[in-house]
């Protein structure tokens, strides 16, 4: 994969697909994930917990892909750094959690932080639609551009997390398949686009159908042909995240995943609550993070 400014993206093959495995959440979304939910040292021992088994995955090894991991600055600070130093991909997030409208976690010294780790890849989780009122668009877009130019210089990759919601989408054995509002997602990226903002890689919302896919993928790459998306899992079950998985890989344009909750939130909340030990917790999320990955590929694990 290259940058938006044509430069590769340090440690990867552009002919293979990502494998990420995201674990950014902050407070409220990694707690969420058990009913009772966290403190903040049971939230940074998850987070050590989900690194070693990723490493362990990794180490079993991820067939066609490259794998990555996404983690946030806040609880994430020596994950991080203990990756990167083990030669892993590392990308971070600068939005501010829980925000309605994209502010940077940091705000005016955003820049630094990000000079401080130099991940591979910048990401921000943004929700916008077409809808939003012109002053939240124009609020969004202005600070999205600036975060693009600065990364162009820096010479740091854009992952732009673009939240637009969902709706029913193709029927399968178990009902229909929920979809990314494909019409919604691609009107926001043109706008996106419109506004100068260079995005290299795009998280989206899982796609039912590959037809639709390939839209998706068609207006990413309709200002940057180098341009590709990932397919997030948005915590949803096992067997929608494998129709979307089989979805974008089937699809030219998409280029991997960037998945969380749906790998690592059942098993991180069974060790906290004592039903599982911690070596089966780090098993069970290598094994499920192993499978999703060398499924892209098309090889079933298990």
């Amino acid at each position: 994969m290259f940058t938006s400014q044509g430069k590769p993206v340090e440690g990867n093959d552009p002919m293979q697909p990502w494998a990420v495995l995201a674990f950014d959440h902050r407070e409220r979304a990694f707690a969420a994930v058990r009913a009772t939910g966290m403190t903040h040292d049971e939230i940074r021992l998850s987070k050590q917990l989900i690194l070693e088994a990723y490493t362990l995955a990794v180490d079993r090894g991820l067939g066609q892909v490259q794998p990555g991991l996404l983690v946030d600055e806040e609880f994430g600070a020596p994950i991080a750094r203990e990756a990167a130093a083990r030669g892993h991909v590392v990308s971070m997030p600068v939005e501010r959690a829980s925000e309605a409208v994209f502010t940077f976690e940091y705000g005016s010294d955003y820049q630094q932080h990000l000079l401080e780790f130099r991940p591979t890849f910048a990401k921000a989780l943004v929700h916008y639609r077409t809808t939003d009122t012109d002053q939240t668009k124009q609020t969004q877009l202005t600070r999205l551009r600036e975060l693009s130019d600065f990364l162009a210089e820096q010479s740091i990759a854009f992952m732009l997390e673009l939240i637009v919601g969902q709706t029913s989408g193709t029927s399968g054995p178990d009902g229909a398949v929920p979809t990314v509002d494909v019409d919604e997602l691609c009107r926001s990226m043109a706008e996106i686009q419109h506004a100068g903002v260079q995005v290299d890689l795009w998280k989206v919302e899982g796609v039912s159908s590959q037809e639709n896919a390939a839209r998706v993928a068609a207006q990413a790459m309709l200002t940057d042909p180098l341009a590709t998306c990932v397919v997030l899992g948005a915590g949803a079950p096992s067997d929608i995240v494998g129709h979307w998985l089989d979805v974008a890989a089937a699809t030219p344009g998409f280029s991997g995943f960037a998945i969380g909750r749906s790998i690592w939130g059942e098993p991180v909340a069974a060790w906290l609550d004592g039903r599982l030990s911690r070596e089966d917790a780090i098993e069970q999320i290598a094994s499920t993070y192993r499978s999703c990955a060398m499924r892209y590929t098309g090889v079933r694990v298990g």
